[in-house]
């Protein structure tokens, strides 16, 4: 496994770009992720970057390790190369997309060419293609602090099958001259997203306000870095992406660079009809329909609702994973806006890794819990149910549900330090 660390907060500007300095006297790929850009059983897409003017866009793969050894791979997949308009380095950004995997299954790879050099080697595995039990780990609003990379390092401390980010990844905003932010981000998740046994974890990704110049465009130049960083889907700012049998997943735009309802809502709607069957179908976004922290009524929440709820409810969507308030957030069951048993579950808000807001005092009418506390969601799908835990920064598990599955009363105690005050130290008198 990688040694893992932790970067400066985003003021250590001077050190992140000492970093990068050092980084580029090196030919060899750098910044090595995963993403699927379509089927997550038999398929997987490896995502690098170069800095040299190579045209070379080469994967080594093998279903035993090789020790990085390019000759003895017993299979080789070619990708593409592109770069980003006017970013001062030129770097290369190569997609190569492996095909024709097993299910369920390990693979060993190195990426790169002969002439610059090549990765070290990595493993991943395939997503099961059955009813087997999954777990992932989902969040939003992570920026480059020391927290988010602590943060990451508990999410791979449970060998999650994937990462799902909700927006607002490094807080760049589009803008060139801030391409040392992706570039401490990727590093942040390409060394702490190491599972205990040595796999790296895949990353699926919805768009957030802070990947679009101005927070909004109707244009996706305007969010190049989130869609030529990421082999996910060139065509639009929102996709599906389906996990085995059991888990159908829908990444969609909070009205960054498609508005919530025409041509997307009907996507939607489309999309949730084919996968009608599927036990288990989850949104993610940004913009939550249901805030913690901003107001209910107006804006981005007020179109989300207007646009989508009508469509969870009609195909009784399970859970919808929402960010963008940088707090912790768990809803009643909702359906047509009110409480209902067989509703869908909304799950909050974005801070993994930026400065938790600080929530209402009072509950509001569709919350269950609130707090100003950093976290990521850890979810474990079965074959008969969905649990849900909230864990922080040192791997404190803090909120589960459903109530009565394994850990909750013990998750109830730690929230409970973590959000009571504790009482005011008593004043010692003055010495005379």
């Amino acid at each position: 496994m990688q040694n893992r660390r932790s970067f400066p907060t985003a003021p250590g500007f001077l050190a992140a770009l000492l970093w990068l300095i050092t980084h580029t006297l090196s030919a060899a790929p750098r910044h090595v992720y995963l993403t699927w850009q379509g089927d997550t059983s038999r398929t997987m897409t490896v995502n690098y970057q170069t800095l040299e003017p190579t045209e070379a866009s080469t994967v080594y793969f093998d279903t035993q390790s090789r020790n990085g050894r390019p000759g003895e791979y017993r299979s080789t997949a070619i990708g593409t190369a592109h770069q980003i308009p006017g970013l001062a380095d030129g770097r290369k950004i190569h997609w190569v997309e492996l095909r024709g995997l097993q299910p369920g299954a390990t693979y060993y790879f190195i990426a790169g060419d002969p002439e610059h050099g090549f990765t070290a080697e990595r493993k991943f595995r395939t997503v099961p293609s059955g009813t087997q039990s999954l777990r992932f780990v989902v969040g939003g609003d992570m920026g480059i602090s020391g927290e988010g990379a602590e943060l990451l390092q508990q999410s791979a401390k449970l060998s999650p099958a994937f990462g799902v980010i909700g927006g607002d990844i490094a807080y760049a905003n589009d803008a060139l001259t801030n391409f040392t932010r992706w570039d401490v981000w990727l590093d942040h998740w390409a060394t702490n997203m190491i599972t205990p046994t040595g796999y790296t974890v895949p990353m699926v990704l919805a768009i957030g306000n802070h990947e679009v110049r101005g927070g909004t465009s109707a244009f996706m130049t305007n969010a190049q870095f989130f869609f030529q960083y990421f082999a996910q889907d060139n065509q639009r700012s929102y996709c599906t992406r389906t996990f085995g049998k059991n888990i159908a997943m829908f990444l969609l735009d909070t009205g960054h660079i498609s508005p919530h309802g025409g041509e997307q809502a009907a996507w939607l709607d489309a999309q949730l009809s084919v996968q009608r069957k599927v036990p288990y179908k989850f949104a993610v976004y940004h913009v939550p329909l249901y805030p913690s922290v901003r107001g209910f009524d107006g804006g981005l929440s007020d179109a989300g609702r207007k646009a989508w709820l009508p469509i969870f409810d009609r195909y009784h969507l399970t859970t919808a994973f929402e960010h963008h308030d940088h707090a912790f957030k768990r809803t009643q069951l909702l359906r047509e806006n009110q409480y209902d048993p067989h509703g869908t579950l909304y799950l909050g808000d974005g801070c993994w890794g930026m400065p938790a807001r600080k929530v209402d005092a009072e509950l509001r009418w569709y919350e269950v819990k609130t707090a100003s506390l950093q976290h990521f969601w850890c979810v474990d799908v079965g074959r008969r149910r969905v649990e849900y835990r909230a864990v922080n920064k040192t791997g404190q598990v803090f909120d589960v549900y459903p109530p009565g599955v394994a850990g909750a009363s013990e998750a109830e105690k730690v929230y409970e330090s973590l959000t009571q005050p504790k009482p005011a130290a008593t004043a010692k008198p003055a010495t005379p």
